[in-house]
């Protein structure tokens, strides 16, 4: 049957590549978009992992969630009078102030490596305590013109222990790298003592700080404490984050279906209309099908399986351009953030392809099972 069905639909080849060609593009866009979806919740699960149980601490009037964290990095001038107030809040258990430069021409979501100011004895509060050295040692209190570097940094650009990376025309002896991490932020670092930054940026004031809790089950009252110790202090913690990130990609879910409908609209009328066509100039061949004693359910399988093929090459397809269209999504943010394909996705696309061929494929076939032989044979 599946030989005979092969054959069958490509009598007519342009009808069934541009068939084809519908399903491919509806597939293709629910994996493109699903793969940002996708790719959206492993960042930020992974950077919640940095910043798990810290509060990000910028000054100015913020906005909550993720918009307050995007103006916070480009307007935030948190001052040394504002980390001495930090420091005085009742459940603070320690201050971390931070300066940031996106390198290599990028912005925020582009960039090739990002410079990151810190107190060389607190960098483990930015990376975490799980995540080890590659090569070479951490930052130490009192160092000064020397650098460490994330595993991405040093593959993407050649680097080793001992060679010097430079910062706005200022060099930086590398003395360690950070062994490769899942979290991007720590991939792409170049972390340089807190005074070296300030004085390449030329700058007296922070981008913003992280303050630790000494109980991380208060976070969110901590977080309250600060903004009434300084009106122009605001706040976000990690669950603060959580919860607008679990509300972004719940809206691009509800997109992706938006879009899917679409294409299952679209692409379940090209399947009904090929099939139709091919009903109508095959009823002689019909007749003649049920005249050597086929039976009107073998008609239906016959022409069923015809369109669930087209739709099921349509949604292979369609599952290779998405991943190719997830690839250029990946490139187009500069890697800073990675279109994922789980199997999930792709195998659920697949099966909404041969779903949109059954039911598109299902009023034709039965049209066929039900042709009268006699009628059919005399249809020239």
């Amino acid at each position: 049957m599946l030989d005979i069905a092969f054959k069958n639909i490509f009598r007519q080849r342009m009808r069934t590549f541009l068939t084809v060609l519908g399903i491919v593009i509806g597939i293709a866009a629910i994996i493109a978009l699903g793969s940002i979806s996708e790719g959206m919740n492993v960042m930020m699960q992974q950077n919640l992992e940095i910043i798990a149980g810290r509060i990000m601490v910028f000054e100015g009037e913020g906005s909550e969630g993720l918009t307050g964290l995007m103006s916070g990095f480009m307007t935030s001038k948190i001052t040394d009078d504002h980390i001495a107030i930090l420091k005085d809040v009742s459940g603070v258990k320690e201050v971390v102030p931070l300066v940031f430069y996106m390198g290599g021409g990028g912005t925020m979501f582009s960039a090739n490596w990002q410079g990151i100011g810190i107190e060389p004895a607190k960098l483990n509060y930015f990376k975490g305590e799980k995540v080890y050295m590659h090569d070479g040692r951490e930052l130490e209190e009192g160092d000064r013109g020397v650098v460490v570097i994330g595993k991405g940094v040093s593959d993407t650009y050649e680097l080793v222990l001992g060679d010097y990376f430079t910062i706005l025309d200022e060099d930086f002896e590398i003395i360690g790298i950070i062994e490769r991490s899942d979290v991007q932020d720590i991939d792409s670092g170049v972390f340089v003592p807190l005074d070296d930054m300030l004085d390449v940026l030329n700058t007296d004031t922070y981008q913003l700080a992280y303050v630790i809790p000494e109980d991380l089950t208060e976070v969110e009252l901590v977080a309250e404490w600060i903004e009434e110790a300084d009106d122009d202090l605001y706040t976000i913690s990690s669950i603060d984050i959580a919860r607008q990130t679990s509300a972004i990609i719940g809206q691009i879910g509800i997109f992706t279906i938006g879009v899917g409908s679409i294409a299952a609209f679209v692409g379940g009328l090209g399947v009904m209309n090929t099939m139709i066509m091919a009903v109508m100039e095959r009823r002689k061949e019909i007749g003649v099908m049920k005249a050597i004693g086929a039976t009107n359910n073998a008609v239906l399988k016959q022409f069923l399986t015809e369109s669930v093929m087209i739709s099921f090459v349509g949604g292979v397809l369609g599952i290779i351009l998405g991943l190719f269209g997830s690839f250029l999504l990946t490139l187009a943010f500069g890697g800073m953030m990675q279109m994922v394909v789980s199997p999930t996705l792709a195998l659920g696309a697949l099966i909404f392809a041969i779903v949109l061929g059954f039911i598109g494929g299902l009023y034709p076939s039965r049209s066929a099972a039900k042709l009268d032989p006699v009628d059919a044979l005399r249809y020239e």
